[in-house]
């Protein structure tokens, strides 16, 4: 209906059984996560692509073909 919502989890990088290190300051997100966007209405949600590379997940959201723009040459 128009959102568009991502959900996962990560991971802690740190080890929790090792004895020799302490951690003073943690700035990194660790745990479950919810993201929800709001797609404009000329978005098809039978179009949707996702890729996971390298750390980044890149979505494609194409559009409805009439609501495409077109250049009408002017005469």
């Amino acid at each position: 209906r128009g959102v568009l919502r991502v959900s996962g989890e990560r991971k802690s990088e740190l080890p929790e059984q090792d004895q020799g290190a302490s951690l003073h300051t943690n700035e990194r997100f660790a745990g479950r996560f919810l993201r929800a966007v709001n797609l404009s209405d000329d978005a098809d949600p039978s179009q949707v692509a996702a890729k996971y590379a390298d750390g980044v997940l890149h979505i494609s959201v194409k559009r409805h073909e009439v609501a495409k723009r077109r250049r009408i040459a002017v005469q």
